[in-house]
């Protein structure tokens, strides 16, 4: 009977955090890297890379209002992972190669302004709601990547 009591106890009391490198912050079970430099998209995809992530995707509104609040503090434009490179209006995630299930596009958005628009931003204008925007323009970018589960008994 004590060693089942002690196996409740220890259940109870364990729990999992998650970690993020150092400059990264967390949100449930993910880590976020919101630049500081600018780049074009093409060039914040293979940065996020090289840190072990990928330009982000945003697959919900809980997300999508984490990583608002965040870019807020930034007043910035930020590229998401988001693009209709290979085919116009069919919006591909970067990485996952996922179509577009959860979208947070501004009024009249995506327009594909001057037939260029293939990237998407949180822009500060349309109160970081999405916009398509030029791939060769610079903005600052959001990278993501998992977090490391580390359990703690306590």
């Amino acid at each position: 009977m004590d060693l089942y009591l002690n196996v409740i106890i220890i259940s109870i009391c364990t729990f999992a955090v998650f970690s993020c490198p150092n400059g990264w912050s967390t949100h449930n079970s993910a880590c976020y890297l919101f630049s500081h430099d600018t780049e074009d998209w093409a060039n914040a995809v293979t940065l996020c890379q090289i840190l072990g992530g990928h330009l982000v995707e945003i697959e919900d509104d809980i997300e999508n209002q984490y990583i608002v609040a965040q870019a807020k503090l930034y007043n910035s434009a930020f590229w998401i992972g988001l693009n209709d490179l290979q085919e116009e209006n069919s919006w591909m995630w970067v990485n996952s190669n996922d179509p577009v299930k959860y979208a947070n596009w501004a009024p009249n958005q995506p327009d594909n302004g001057g037939q260029d628009e293939n990237c998407v931003h949180l822009y500060p204008g349309f109160s970081y709601h999405w916009n398509d925007f030029p791939c060769h323009k610079l903005n600052h970018y959001i990278c993501e990547k998992a977090a490391e589960n580390a359990e703690i008994i306590g």
